[in-house]
């Protein structure tokens, strides 16, 4: 059963993300290759990567990011606070006057 219920948390989390998506520039050069992201990178069509804490696709009609985490929104704001991981891309939500207690999140968002 916890299984079952990690696989739909997880399934909840990819479909709940938020997502941008930024145009595929077609030059005067001819057919683009691929797709150049925002620092400059090239990607090939049908390419998947990962930066910055989401997931990006490149396809003909440019590149897709979506987040990788979700935002808690509901826990006890008055003993607790959120704070982001940028290495595991998650937030972790703990006591204000004792990091080491996590607290308990009811809700999340992307």
């Amino acid at each position: 059963m916890l299984r079952v219920l990690f696989s739909l948390a997880v399934l909840v989390t990819f479909c709940d993300a938020t997502c941008r998506v930024i145009p595929l520039k077609i030059t005067l050069d001819g057919e683009p290759q691929g797709c150049k992201d925002e620092h400059g990178a090239m990607h090939d069509f049908d390419s998947e990567w990962k930066a910055n804490c989401e997931k990006c696709t490149c396809d003909k009609t440019g590149i897709q990011c979506c987040n990788t985490f979700m935002k808690p929104v509901e826990y006890d704001k008055v003993k607790c606070h959120a704070i982001f991981d940028k290495a595991s891309c998650h937030y972790n939500v703990v006591e204000k006057a004792n990091p080491s207690v996590e607290c308990e999140v009811t809700a999340y968002t992307s």
